[in-house]
């Protein structure tokens, strides 16, 4: 292999992906040491395995399936369209065909070794592991149903920390949903953010994202409601627990986050980079505060 081909690859696994993985991985591990559960590496890291395996599967199987799509976006930025590598020719479609499925075999070792740990963690990530192929793959295709968005944020934002804390603790609690739900909320407003630079394109080919069956105004409030929502749920959260001490801190770039979107979906002056940024790193900081929270205690 070239270095330019290895190049590509790399460009086509886009690794910036794999850091939501392990952070909010590391966050359901952070509450099973708050909970008092002396952390067993080995365990912890079985989870990340099995975390990142299901994540690169369902990432190049995505660029498999969506290449039509991909091939049409003119608007594409660093967490939308793609990578563009197959559609530009650089490495063959076959090439993401079989890293999926190598990560694919990799993700289902990963999850019968965690049943053998703890059989609720084996069939978390078992239903990650469906959930993240189906997203693009037949006969389902979740991104083309208006179920994608809803399924890919319980995984990412609900199903991977909640991973992390039964791996180490045996059981589910109460706590983990508390946490989670607003992170649901916020990466459901993330993804309907990236889908409005994708319109043109999603509308090309068919793909009916939850964006386009809404239409760009009645998603944009939808938006709206979710970040809304979420950041109310926090804000009540700071005012008694301890470990949501930082979440306020969240609130600036919230109602940033909120008055960027309904500007671009007006075509007033937001830019599809800019707008993307600002909903990922709402996400990736609200995160990161609940994990200081929880790590400083």
């Amino acid at each position: 292999m070239t270095v330019r081909a290895i190049w590509a690859f790399i460009r086509l696994t886009r690794p910036v992906f794999l850091l939501g993985g392990a952070l909010l991985y590391a966050l359901g591990v952070a509450m099973a040491a708050r909970r008092g559960v002396s952390i067993r590496l080995e365990r912890a890291l079985l989870g990340q395995v099995m975390v990142t395996a299901i994540q690169l599967m369902a990432h190049y199987a995505n660029e498999y399936y969506d290449i039509a799509t991909d091939g049409l976006n003119s608007q594409r930025t660093w967490f939308t369209g793609g990578s563009g590598v197959l559609p530009g020719g650089e490495l063959s479609r076959e090439v993401a065909r079989r890293a999926s499925l190598a990560f694919a075999l990799v993700g289902i070792a990963a999850v019968m070794a965690a049943m053998n740990q703890s059989p609720a963690a084996g069939v978390l990530g078992a239903v990650s592991l469906l959930g993240a192929w189906f997203y693009s793959a037949p006969p389902l295709v979740l991104m083309s149903s208006g179920w994608g968005e809803l399924s890919t944020s319980l995984i990412v934002a609900l199903l991977t920390p909640l991973t992390g804390f039964v791996l180490q603790t045996g059981q589910m609690e109460p706590l983990v949903l508390r946490v989670c739900a607003p992170l649901v909320m916020i990466h459901l407003a993330m993804l309907l953010a990236f889908e409005f630079p994708d319109w043109d394109a999603d509308t090309a080919t068919g793909k009916r994202t939850l964006v386009v069956r809404l239409g760009r105004q009645p998603a944009a409030y939808v938006h709206t409601a979710l970040i809304t929502v979420a950041t109310l749920l926090l804000l009540t959260a700071a005012l008694d627990r301890p470990a949501a001490r930082y979440v306020w801190l969240m609130t600036p770039l919230a109602a940033w986050q909120v008055l960027s979107l309904v500007r671009h979906a007006r075509h007033r002056g937001v830019g599809p980079p800019l707008l993307t940024l600002g909903a990922v790193s709402l996400f990736v900081l609200t995160a990161v505060l609940w994990l200081l929270g929880f790590a400083t205690l």
